[in-house]
């Protein structure tokens, strides 16, 4: 925390909690500030995401800067491990998480669907679109595009793929570039991947499988993004399909980043869903509300999409942002957005999609 901020939080905390309430929304009921009062005497806040410390900076900035009472902890793992864990620690005596967030999808239809998180109705839920509340207490952090990334120095610009169906024709017709040099979200083995392309073949059908079978043989899944666009950066991968942004996106800004590239895929880009939710009986309820009404806030949603996410609430300034949801819309398509939310069917179709999905990667 800068000095400047550090004053602005000394400020914040010599105010009564009345002169808080005033600087928000008039659309906030009645009884706001027994929140505010009640996360004054918990023990902080605990959020287990699958999110780097850069993409947290500027949202937890803002918020402890309105709550500098509230210290927040977030710890960062995989999609799946975010559930797991949490699942775990239940019922134990160790500190668990607060709030949850992450792209395990399946994981969110199957909490929707069974009641795991509390239900809490943000008031900021009114001046969302439908999908930011899919099941009670399930709600949406930002939509966040998987995209191609290459290694602009390997690949000049007529090999870059546009798309999945550019991506095959260009690895048929030059297997010794691509052979073992593409890389993807691998949906047997994450949660993550398993809920993208899922969503993507919901909605291609069998020209998305045929396409993948295609290509099947030469991809080598992982897990997580980074070691994706690093392993590009080197050309052990020459370029990755279905790629987090908020993987790629900070990184061309880093030392080496000029060096990679990106795009939107012509046939189909990918809208993550993020999920977010508080857990029932969560140890620090009251700061827990504060944060996913903060998230969800305009403040909130900008300071999110400043931290290379991509924030989907309508009045984002488009100005202070890399993307927002509606800008990527204009932008590529409408109808070009296949939105990957939380359907039940990732639980009842996870066995054999992953059946389907292995036999492709075997080109089969």
């Amino acid at each position: 925390m800068t000095t400047s901020t550090r004053l602005a939080a000394a400020l914040l905390l010599a105010l009564p909690s009345a002169a808080l309430s005033q600087d928000l929304p008039e659309y906030y009921p009645d009884g706001y500030d027994a929140i505010i009062e009640g996360s004054r005497a918990e023990g902080g806040l605990t959020i287990y995401s699958n999110m780097a410390d850069n993409n947290w900076a500027p949202i937890l900035q803002g918020f402890e800067a309105r709550y500098p009472w509230i210290d927040v902890e977030t710890i960062d793992l995989g999609s799946g491990t975010v559930h797991s864990r949490w699942e775990a620690e239940q019922g134990s005596s160790s500190r668990t998480a607060d709030i949850l967030v992450s792209g395990a999808n399946d994981r969110w239809a199957s909490y929707g669907k069974d009641g795991l998180m509390e239900p809490y109705d943000s008031p900021e839920l009114a001046h969302l679109p439908d999908f930011a509340k899919p099941y009670p207490g399930v709600t949406v952090m930002s939509a966040d595009p998987l995209v191609i990334t290459y290694n602009a120095a390997l690949l000049d610009e007529a090999q870059r793929p546009t798309g999945l169906a550019s991506l095959a024709a260009a690895a048929e017709g030059d297997p010794g570039t691509f052979d073992g040099r593409i890389t993807t979200y691998d949906a047997a083995r994450n949660s993550f991947g398993l809920a993208a392309w899922w969503s993507y073949m919901d909605a291609k059908g069998d020209e998305g499988w045929d396409n993948l079978r295609r290509i099947g043989p030469m991809i080598r899944g992982e897990t997580s993004g980074g070691p994706m666009n690093e392993k590009i950066a080197t050309g052990e991968y020459v370029m990755g399909v279905a790629v987090s942004g908020i993987t790629i996106f900070p990184r061309l800004e880093q030392p080496g980043g000029e060096i990679l590239g990106f795009a939107f895929p012509d046939d189909g880009t990918i809208m993550m869903l993020r999920g977010m939710g508080i857990a029932k009986g969560a140890a620090n309820m009251n700061a827990a509300k504060l944060f996913m009404d903060y998230a969800l806030s305009t403040e909130g949603q900008t300071l999110v999409g400043q931290g290379g996410l991509v924030p989907y609430r309508d009045d984002v300034p488009e100005d202070q942002v890399r993307y927002t949801y509606q800008g990527i819309a204009e932008l590529i398509g409408a109808d070009n957005l296949i939105v990957a939310g939380f359907d039940e069917r990732l639980i009842t179709e996870a066995g054999p999609f992953v059946e389907t999905w292995n036999a492709a990667l075997a080109g089969n």
